[in-house]
């Protein structure tokens, strides 16, 4: 059976990381798999960017009222979007085809 470690690592000079865990024992062989963080990437728009882990942990802890109040923004935005761009109803419009 396999068990999992979730570590967050700073790239060092020369492009290096360095992994250590008392889990760990030396010689052992382990499996890495590297996630960039999309904050440390260009993305052209802020819009189109996913929250980042920490982003999402920081949400959770939020009190209910508080992420109640959040995303009660988010759907008013996402309501006055699709009012405004009317190509997704043309879409739903047309007849069903059963093939």
């Amino acid at each position: 059976m396999k068990s999992t470690l979730y570590l967050t690592a700073k790239v060092l000079p020369g492009n290096k990381i360095e992994i250590q865990n008392l889990n760990l024992t030396e010689g052992q062989t382990v499996e890495v798999i590297i996630i960039i963080s999309e904050s440390n990437t260009s993305i052209d728009s802020e819009n189109n960017q996913s929250p980042s882990l920490q982003e999402r942990q920081a949400f959770l802890k939020l009190p209910l009222s508080d992420r109640r109040r959040i995303l009660e923004t988010q759907a008013e935005t996402m309501l006055s979007h699709y009012q405004q761009d009317s190509e997704w109803q043309e879409l739903m419009a047309g007849d069903i085809i059963d093939y």
